[in-house]
């Protein structure tokens, strides 16, 4: 389904495109677990991988782009941990392979450039703030699974739908059944939970949640 397509600079409808659904690559990261201080850059190369291939090849989308993506990333994290033994980690700074010397940074516009550091140097280190809200999800005081963080975070949010994609049905009927149990023991209104084939979805009743 994800034939490798040739990684060359993004085109401006492409970087606005990588830019606009770039929550996919961190919900990737946060739902695999992954140390962002070591997978970041690798999931960020099948990202944009991703974004080429949906350009480039239009048959693609019959599926979602974060399918795409996920399958994507899902490769290049497995390819780094096969090799992680003989390589070192993969760095903007490397030539990709079969290219004329071009750079996996030199891959990306400046603009995207700056978009990725800002993001990795937020979620990486320190960032003091004053009289902010304190989201639903930080109050929480047992331990929750990254679904119920979300969704927490979802139901302070404007918008009104949320999907959670897994690799087998079987997952997320798990993950759904998780969702469900929390909103009943909860007492929580306003929102549904629906599930078909990987996919669980969320979404917002016109009354918001009580």
């Amino acid at each position: 389904m994800c034939e490798r397509v040739k990684l060359t600079p993004l085109t401006l409808e492409e970087k606005a495109f990588a830019e606009e659904h770039h929550s996919v690559l961190v919900w990737y990261l946060n739902t695999q677990k992954l140390d962002k201080s070591e997978y970041y850059d690798v999931a960020a190369m099948g990202y944009l991988q991703a974004v080429k291939q949906w350009f480039a090849r239009p048959e693609l989308h019959q599926w979602s782009f974060s399918t795409i993506a996920r399958q994507s990333m899902r490769s290049r994290v497995h390819n780094e941990r096969q090799k992680q033994n003989r390589l070192p980690t993969v760095s903007l700074n490397d030539v990709v392979p079969g290219t004329e010397d071009l750079t996996y940074g030199e891959s990306i516009t400046y603009e995207n450039q700056r978009f990725f550091k800002q993001e990795r140097k937020i979620q990486m280190g320190m960032k003091i703030n004053y009289d902010v809200t304190v989201p639903a999800a930080a109050k929480v005081t047992t331990r929750t699974s990254v679904e119920v963080e979300t969704l927490l975070s979802f139901l302070e949010s404007t918008h009104k739908t949320l999907s959670f994609e897994y690799d087998t049905p079987k997952e997320a009927i798990k993950k759904c059944g998780t969702l469900r149990t929390y909103k009943r023991s909860h007492k929580h209104t306003g929102y549904n939970v629906y599930r078909q084939e990987e996919t669980v979805y969320i979404e917002k009743e016109k009354t918001g949640r009580k």
